[in-house]
């Protein structure tokens, strides 16, 4: 590919690895460690999902032949049992500490997301991953049955995950979401899952706008109607619940917007505190909802963090905060190098050239990968 400092190096100088540094001095991470650090485990595992290794044996068998080039970049050991031992010990806050960094990073070079609305535009919804329940005891909900949540807070304006919550199966998403605390002005965007009154009742108290759908068994009066506007907008009314319990939980008026999906063929009702915003806006913010399926989607395909490197919940925790910082780091070189390039494309260049030198000019090398 020519002349230039290798993919792999040139990848290690994005990373804000004083942010990682901290960490490891705040938590102690490094403490009698020679060989196998924080920041080693955390370029092996970046390394793997890079190059889509499965196991920590896939790990060591795959990556022994570039054991000197790793070790002169700061990767200690790549024994499946040192790795082991790294993932048990090491503590994963290092990983989250990290990612909070990059994005930060990533959320200052992003586009805007195109929507008329100004602050940020974000959407609420969980993932789970089911792992075997005698293999996780510390992940079982039930008899026969483990795994863990993701509960992401995917930002439009990218889209970027902020993750909210590491949680396992028996963990309610609507309790997690209620305690968080939301910027004002923001949009949130949530399915039915999340449906509580006195929650959107704090929501609007505190400045914060919300967009999701109304179960069937929601009881409420119409207060006033609105004029329709948008040529899929069936009604737009001002409504307050009327149930016996959500009448006392939110006393707050809010917007119920009725429109017919054509692609489904099929009739939405949209709940709201944004009054001002037309009817058709707010069917396009339900609309976006489904980025952080597809996120989801793709992060499982391409990162396969349903193959785990570790039994415990601190090994499953850095998987998963390196994947996330694997895909910030991917969005920040899309951003900065050709925002028309998918991920994909470009994670494939990454796999290809990822010891070998290359020109500073990253955009021609992944130009000429998509091509």
């Amino acid at each position: 590919m020519g002349q230039g400092i290798t993919l792999f190096r040139q990848l290690q100088a994005l990373l804000p690895w004083s942010a990682l540094d901290d960490a490891v001095d705040r938590f102690s991470g490094d403490y009698k460690v020679h060989r196998a650090t924080c920041r080693s485990h955390f370029l092996v595992l970046l390394t793997a999902l890079l190059l889509a290794r499965q196991s920590l044996r896939d790990i060591e068998k795959g990556l022994r032949g570039r054991h000197a080039y790793l070790s002169h970049w700061g990767v200690g050991s790549l024994d499946h049992n040192t790795l082991s031992h790294a993932n048990r010990h090491r503590p994963a806050a290092v990983a989250e500490a990290m990612f909070t960094a990059l994005l930060k990073k990533a959320q200052a070079v992003a586009p805007r997301h195109p929507g008329r609305f100004r602050g940020r535009h974000y959407t609420l919804d969980a993932t789970e991953i089911r792992v075997s329940a005698t293999l996780y005891a510390w992940a079982r909900c039930a008899p026969d049955e483990s795994g863990v949540k993701l509960h992401i807070f995917l930002d439009h304006h990218g889209p970027l995950p902020c993750l909210i919550e590491f949680a396992t199966l028996r963990d309610s998403e609507l309790a997690l979401a209620r305690r968080r605390t939301y910027v004002p002005g923001s949009v949130l965007c949530f399915d039915r899952g999340y449906f509580d009154s006195a929650w959107f009742q704090r929501l609007t108290d505190d400045g914060v706008f919300f967009v999701t759908r109304l179960p069937a068994y929601a009881r409420y009066d119409v207060v006033a109607e609105r004029p329709r506007v948008g040529n899929d907008v069936l009604d737009d009314q001002i409504i307050r619940f009327a149930g016996p319990t959500t009448r006392g939980r939110c006393s707050r008026r809010l917007r119920l917007i009725t429109s017919y999906d054509a692609a489904g063929d099929r009739i939405l009702q949209f709940v709201t505190n944004q009054m001002t915003w037309t009817a058709t806006t707010i069917c396009q913010i339900y609309k976006a909802r489904w980025q952080i399926e597809l996120f989801f989607k793709w992060l499982k395909q391409n990162l396969h963090i349903t193959h785990l490197y570790g039994r415990s919940e601190n090994a499953v925790r850095w998987q998963i905060f390196v994947a996330l910082c694997l895909y910030l780091l991917l969005a920040i070189l899309r951003f900065q190098n050709d925002p028309d390039l998918s991920l994909r494309d470009l994670l494939a260049a990454l796999g290809l050239y990822l010891f070998d030198p290359v020109p500073a000019d990253l955009a021609r090398l992944f130009n000429s990968t998509s091509t």
